[in-house]
């Protein structure tokens, strides 16, 4: 048996689902309204009436909210098959036979969807629509909706050509009848739109109507913006948007109407935070202010405002669409971007200096991961070393092809005394995307060696053989400090004790299992691992004495005795170790600078 049936709506249920579930928030049922009685301005001047003064009034009175607009207004029949039919848009209609005329025209309507009605129950329980067409021999209607499936229209009373939308405001929504707040909410939403909108018949309009980048002095105005929209500080730079043509194969070219701005913002310090967030805008209506994926993923230390009529919304009108047009705008913003900062960079070095080294972590974590971004900024890039701030190439030009690193704050390491004794500089390689930069510029420049000073620290030392200092070798062994004799730079350092890589770990894993800080359920299994593990004599924390230093041939002669070798050789383990840079724990401090004192003490006797 074959039955053809027709699909039935539960138009309670539908409305709730909509109403409720299509918008996020209810507050963005206010800027649908505001959007509506926009285009009904807009359409009232596109039809012929070109010379009249648009405006919006919204009012609070008690428990109601209401939006008045000077629009063209509505006919019955334009209330029977747009208004009250769901998914079916007058603007929408107007906007696509505009669109085969007059794109530029058909650009300043906003309306899509035909959903946007719905959003008016989110605010409210009852609706009350009164309306008076601009049609010729049309009277003047009203219409009640409760947010069921039926509605009534009826004779209405207004005067005056345009729409009043009268909400009963339902209890979850009442914070719009703060006068603040809704004020807030319409700078928001329709701070750029072209038509002012008054609150509580105020003399002056809510919105501003004219964009930051349009206004007379557009770099003051943008400024202003960013401090109050943004509340951030005047930043390092500002990139104006312009509409941007791209030619592509076959001589086409692709035009991508934008304006807006982006924004370096300023950073006295080094910045691990991530922006790469914008306001977004079409038509001069306000859509979302966390749109994400419009700049290149290693743009995090920009933000900025785009407004274009290319892009669409989701129907909810929260989010954009990702389509092709989608994809175009964000190609056209970044190309204008990379050639900005490559604009900053040959033009005002000064600036991008300052660019870099505020968000110079962010920047070298984004090269890392994107090739052509990693091309553009390799040689430019600053990194902190023991002689300041460096790029690549000047870094290179005094090391003659070596990159000596640590993965520590150089603050009074003795890698940086290493370092710099051998008249290198070292590079600070704390930050997580350091090093796999470093290893990715060397891979990408032939000749070139990375070194790891905590690996490798001993790349600068030259082992001494022979017997010369075999005596004090034997009072280090006496003591129980695994010793060896090396000369290295500079020479004003008699002895450093160098740790074996991954010994700290070591250490803190066997003092846990002796303090009985490891969970009982695999304490065996961690201490038969450690016992397990032979200890080479090369993984053993070494003290270099260091024959270069005039302090330690002094202490090999036969002159001093092997009490005072032994005294000597304490001490300068004892400061060698608070020296290391090497984590210790408050116990091992302590224990540290008790023996020092004793063996000091030792010496005035």
């Amino acid at each position: 048996m074959t039955i053809q049936g027709q699909f039935k709506l539960n138009m309670d249920g539908l409305l709730e689902v909509l109403a409720g579930s299509l918008y996020s928030n209810p507050v963005v049922g206010l800027r649908e309204l505001i959007q509506n009685a926009y285009d009904s301005c807009t359409r009232y001047s596109i039809e012929g009436h070109q010379n009249f003064q648009p405006r919006i009034d919204i009012e609070i009175k008690g428990e109601t909210l209401m939006i008045h607009d000077n629009g063209s207004g509505l006919t019955f029949e334009e209330i029977e098959n747009y208004l009250t039919t769901i998914g079916r848009s007058y603007t929408r209609d107007l906007k696509s036979h505009l669109e085969l005329f007059e794109l530029e025209t058909s650009q300043t309507l906003i309306g899509q969807f035909g959903f946007g009605f719905l959003s008016a129950f989110m605010l409210a329980e009852r609706v009350l629509v009164d309306t008076k067409s601009f049609q010729p021999e049309t009277e003047p209607l009203r219409m009640t909706a409760g947010g069921g499936d039926s509605f009534i229209v009826e004779a209405g009373n207004r005067k005056t050509r345009g729409t009043s939308v009268i909400l009963d405001v339902r209890p979850e929504a009442s914070f719009l009848l703060e006068p603040e707040i809704l004020s807030n909410k319409i700078r928001q939403f329709a701070n750029f739109l072209p038509i002012p909108i008054f609150l509580n018949r105020k003399s002056e309009p809510e919105n501003e109507m004219i964009a930051p980048w349009n206004q007379p002095e557009p770099g003051i105005a943008i400024v202003e913006f960013i401090e109050r929209e943004f509340q951030m500080p005047p930043p390092l730079a500002i990139i104006q948007l312009h509409p941007h043509t791209e030619i592509v194969p076959h001589g086409d070219a692709i035009e991508t109407p934008m304006h807006g701005f982006l924004f370096i913002p300023d950073s006295t310090v080094a910045s691990v935070r991530e922006y790469g967030d914008l306001q977004v805008y079409i038509r001069g209506m306000f859509i979302t202010n966390m749109e994400r994926e419009l700049l290149p993923p290693w743009a995090r230390f920009v933000r900025g405002l785009v407004e274009s009529p290319s892009i669409y919304p989701t129907a909810s009108r929260e989010a954009i669409r990702r389509d092709e047009n989608f994809r175009i705008l964000r190609e056209a913003l970044g190309q204008q971007l990379t050639t900005a900062l490559h604009k900053i960079q040959q033009e005002n070095p000064l600036l991008w200096k300052q660019i870099v080294r505020g968000h110079a972590d962010i920047l070298t974590g984004w090269a890392v991961r994107d090739d052509s971004f990693f091309e553009q900024v390799a040689h430019i890039l600053t990194f902190r070393t023991s002689r300041g701030q460096l790029t690549l190439p000047e870094y290179l030009a005094l090391t003659h092809g070596k990159l000596y690193y640590v993965t520590r704050e150089i603050k009074s390491l003795q890698e940086k005394v290493l370092a710099e004794g051998n008249s290198y500089p070292v590079i600070e390689a704390v930050w997580f995307a350091v090093r796999p930069f470093l290893e990715k510029y060397v891979a990408q420049n032939s000749g070139l060696e990375l070194i790891s000073l905590d690996e490798h620290p001993t790349v600068l030392f030259q082992e001494v053989s022979g017997n010369e200092f075999s005596a004090l070798l034997t009072v280090c062994k006496t003591l129980g400090i695994p010793a060896r004799v090396a000369a290295f730079e500079p020479a004003q350092v008699p002895a450093l004790l160098i740790h074996p890589k991954d010994a700290e770990k070591w250490q803190e894993l066997n003092n846990a299992v002796e303090n009985d800080e490891i969970d009982p359920a695999i304490l065996d299994l961690v201490s038969s691992f450690l016992n397990s593990q032979p200890q080479k004599e090369n993984e053993i924390e070494t003290l270099y004495l260091n024959a270069r230093c005039s302090f330690i041939h002094e202490l090999k002669s036969p002159s001093v005795s092997n009490t005072q070798q032994q005294i000597m050789i304490t001490l300068l383990y004892q400061v060698a170790r608070l020296f290391s840079g090497k984590t210790m724990t408050p116990a091992n401090v302590i224990e540290a600078f008790s023996t020092l004192t004793h063996a000091l003490g030792e010496l005035i006797v």
